[in-house]
């Protein structure tokens, strides 16, 4: 009997990304929460809500990647955000690793 493998988090999905971009030499940002002294979490940021998760760009190309785990999805604004993002905007879960990987190496295929 095959056991099922253990969910991955989405801080390992995002490490995961982030280092598959950078090993095929795209520039990557991603903003991390914070932890406010009353202990709740905030991403500090100027602007408008929801901005994906990723930020990264390669020979004149620029993605913008909200990545998402097991039955998650999107806000409103983060749904904002890549309806706006156009073809420049994805939205990744593990299960699109193989779209991750292609794109990775290829770049974007416009």
């Amino acid at each position: 009997m095959t056991e099922k493998p253990k969910p991955i988090s989405e801080d390992e999905f995002t490490d995961q990304v982030i280092a598959v971009l950078q090993l095929n030499r795209w520039l990557v940002v991603h903003f991390r929460k914070a932890r406010k002294k009353n202990g709740s979490w905030m991403t500090p940021i100027k602007g408008d809500p929801g901005s994906p998760d990723i930020l990264a760009a390669r020979n004149g190309q620029v993605l913008l990647a909200e990545l998402k785990v097991g039955k998650n999805k999107p806000s409103q604004f983060q749904a904002e955000w890549l309806k706006n993002c156009g073809e420049h905007g994805f939205l990744w879960y593990p299960a699109d690793w193989d779209e991750i990987l292609f794109i990775a190496k290829e770049g974007l295929v416009l």
